[in-house]
């Protein structure tokens, strides 16, 4: 612990701290030869290379006050860390900055404000699990399901007739080899039914993982900070924008044609954002308390997969996106166990 930074953590609100940091005259003034050679490093004047300039030129020219703002930047960037240490903080953003005191010769002083996750108290997660995903449901095949399926697939191979009306090829086994390694048309309809099974498997497990979920948030009363709101809301808008664009439509476009704008979409979207802000929460709370944790190598290998796929991303969102998804595969296959 670094006794020449005073810290003072005051609590705004259930979700909102301010912490008053205040760095020694002595450890401040320290700053000042790394800010100068940092400075000299970024200008250049007449007579001067680049980075070459003295510091007492720089000084001459460009006032204390500039070389003080320097200072505190780094004075800043060294004392977060400490103050995140120190008071065990989980911010949900970065926080709002503010200089409080800058002179020469004295104590170097500033406020941060973070947004912090309020205490969260869990439901009996295990039971809600237990009598959600205890439940079974039939996955039975209809052959109707199975002939319906099969029109869909021969409609790629239809063909027009003289009056230009749709004409369906004729379930053969020369069809049915058209569509993979399958020697009879029985095996092939065999495929579709397994097929359609899993699809319904599939289905009724991300049905039952989220009524689960959604549960589970529900018991969840603590009031959330409206950053995680908001960021939420972001996400929701940014998918049905590449959704709305994938048609082949303009953003702008789909907004003139419904006569609405964004913040009117914010504004329905915000009960539905809050909810899946709190099964995020919920997700994150189990995965402490039950020690879940995303493998580096599974997490390394995934990020890897991704970037080669879209290289354009940026590969520290990419990796936090990713750690999320991977932990909210292995919380629900660990509330799949409670049945």
């Amino acid at each position: 612990m670094n006794n020449d930074i005073k810290t003072t953590l005051k609590e705004i609100s259930e979700s909102s701290i301010e912490i008053i940091c205040e760095v020694s005259a002595e450890l401040f003034e320290k700053e000042r030869p790394i800010a100068l050679k940092k400075v000299g490093e970024e200008i250049s004047l007449p007579g001067f290379r680049k980075g070459h300039v003295p510091e007492s030129m720089i000084s001459q020219k460009f006032g204390d006050a500039f070389i003080l703002e320097e200072m505190a930047n780094i004075a800043m960037d060294r004392a977060y860390s400490e103050v995140l240490t120190r008071h065990k903080i989980h911010a949900i953003a970065m926080p709002e900055v503010k200089v409080t005191k800058l002179a020469k010769g004295n104590p170097f002083e500033f406020t941060l404000t973070f947004q912090v996750m309020p205490e969260i108290k869990l439901p009996d997660y295990k039971k809600i699990a237990k009598e959600v995903m205890s439940g079974e449901e039939k996955m039975d095949v209809t052959d109707e399901e199975v002939e319906k399926a099969l029109e869909e697939l021969r409609r790629q191979f239809a063909t027009k007739d003289a009056e230009g009306r749709e004409v369906l090829p004729e379930v053969t086994d020369e069809l049915a080899q058209k569509f993979g390694p399958f020697a009879k048309v029985e095996e092939f309809k065999t495929k579709i039914k397994e097929s359609i099974a899993h699809e319904k498997t599939t289905r009724a497990r991300e049905k039952k993982r989220m009524q689960t979920m959604e549960k589970i948030a529900e018991g969840i009363t603590a009031k959330l900070p409206q950053t995680l709101i908001d960021g939420e809301l972001e996400r929701m808008v940014g998918q049905f924008k590449h959704d709305v664009e994938q048609m082949g439509m303009k953003f702008e476009d789909y907004l003139a044609t419904t006569k609405k704008t964004i913040e009117e979409m914010r504004k329905e979207w915000t009960a539905d954002a809050e909810k899946r802000a709190k099964v995020q929460i919920a997700i994150r709370e189990i995965s402490l308390v039950e020690k879940i944790e995303v493998l580096k190598e599974d997490l390394d290998r995934e990020s890897k997969f991704f970037m080669e796929k879209y290289k354009d991303a940026e590969p520290a969102s990419v990796r936090m996106h990713l750690e999320m998804m991977l932990i909210n595969e292995k919380v629900f296959q660990f509330l799949e166990t409670q049945k």
